[in-house]
């Protein structure tokens, strides 16, 4: 019966010891890059920043797409351990990114089932801007349906076809 016990915490050993050791490529949570499609990247007007849109695959039973949009330093990749979503959805159809200012992002879009969304970014969530936030630089962020009516929905409550 002792012998049953000690093969029960082996086998939990080796388990965590596995889990511990099978990150994503190697690298640790801080650096995972995002592995989602690039389908837009937009240069803001000084030239500092890009918003990016990825299409991810939602996986799951149903499959489908999820969308997410980031702002990052130009040219740089969308890094999961230090950039946080300033949009998701799980429908997006007609999508467009647009800087129509220095310090304004639109999101352009004709049907959207948007999941988060939050319309301030600040460049202190991708570098040290000081200890007291004197250099940070703001952005808000703007949806835009191409509908001056419903987006997702039609007038009778209905979900709109996405085609």
């Amino acid at each position: 019966m002792a012998g049953r016990g000690v093969l029960v915490a082996l086998c939990a050993g080796v388990a965590i010891c596995f889990l511990i050791g099978c990150g994503e490529s190697g690298q640790s949570p801080k650096t995972r890059i995002f592995l989602g499609s690039e389908v837009a990247r937009v240069t803001s007007p000084n030239g500092q920043l890009d918003a990016v849109m990825i299409r991810d695959d939602g996986g799951g039973a149903a499959g489908g797409w999820e969308w997410y949009v980031y702002i990052v330093a130009k040219a740089s990749g969308v890094d999961q351990g230090k950039s946080h979503a300033i949009f998701h959805a799980g429908t997006l159809t007609g999508e467009r990114l647009k800087w129509s200012q220095a310090h304004l992002l639109e999101i352009h879009y004709d049907i959207a089932d948007i999941e988060e969304f939050r319309n301030l970014w600040g460049l202190d969530e991708i570098q040290t801007v000081g200890s007291a936030g004197e250099h940070d630089y703001l952005v808000e962020i703007r949806l835009v349906p191409s509908s001056l009516d419903f987006s997702v929905l039609t007038p009778d409550g209905r979900f709109r076809p996405k085609n």
